[in-house]
């Protein structure tokens, strides 16, 4: 499954407002101009200064390992938090606080190494270009890797509605991914090995979720193994 980002954010309301957790790049802001949203008002947060921010912008600087995130509950209308959450140490406490800054009936969109990187080997070349196989190939990568069922949970468990859960992932990606691979080994091409077995073996997950319409700031969490259990 491949997660419609665009279409996430052509649903932001008029005028709305969107925050990417972990901005540096900016990558999001980049695709909601294409998408032709330039209205959407955009803010982000990272560990590391930016000063190459684009204009009309707001940044502001958070360590999440320290800090919750810097912004008032129910603020945006659609948050972003791409691979962020393999980085922390409290992971159920970030996810708390990705809620807690949408606003009621808002979506947030969470990406995350699944547990298919963890049987991986690590990159064998390209060390300088920083592309990862194995979930250890980044040495800041905390804690555990994410099936789609631990975010799905984490979602009910803090009583926000799924909209959808996978890895990411197609029938086409997989089609194209051994010639990248086989490519990609003998060319020692990094980024061609890299694509090919992330669409190969679904090397992310994600959810897509939505913060109850009746709550604001944070959702109390409650600890569940689903109904009759």
């Amino acid at each position: 499954m491949i997660p419609n980002i665009e279409k996430l954010i052509q649903g932001v309301p008029q005028h709305g407002s969107m925050l990417d957790v972990g901005c540096l790049g900016w990558r999001y802001r980049k695709l909601a101009i294409e998408v032709g949203r330039d209205d959407i008002h955009h803010s982000g947060i990272d560990y590391s200064g930016d000063g190459n921010a684009p204009a009309n912008v707001e940044f502001r600087k958070c360590d999440l390992n320290k800090d919750g995130i810097p912004f008032d509950s129910d603020t945006f209308d659609f948050v972003v938090a791409s691979h962020i959450i393999e980085h922390v140490v409290d992971p159920v406490r970030l996810f708390s606080e990705l809620v807690r800054v949408t606003k009621p009936g808002g979506a947030v969109y969470i990406e995350a190494p699944s547990e298919r990187t963890v049987g991986l080997w690590g990159m064998p070349f390209a060390f300088d270009e920083f592309r990862s196989l194995s979930f250890y190939d980044d040495p800041t990568h905390l804690g555990r890797p994410w099936p789609p069922q631990a975010l799905y949970r984490l979602t009910r468990y803090f009583g926000c509605e799924v909209l959808h859960a996978g890895y990411i992932t197609s029938a086409f990606g997989r089609l194209k991914s051994i010639p990248q691979i086989v490519l990609g080994l003998a060319f020692r091409k990094g980024s061609w090995l890299e694509h090919g077995i992330w669409a190969l073996v679904g090397w992310a997950s994600f959810v897509i979720l939505r913060k109850p319409t009746t709550q604001s700031g944070t959702p109390q969490f409650s600890y569940t193994l689903g109904r009759g259990r």
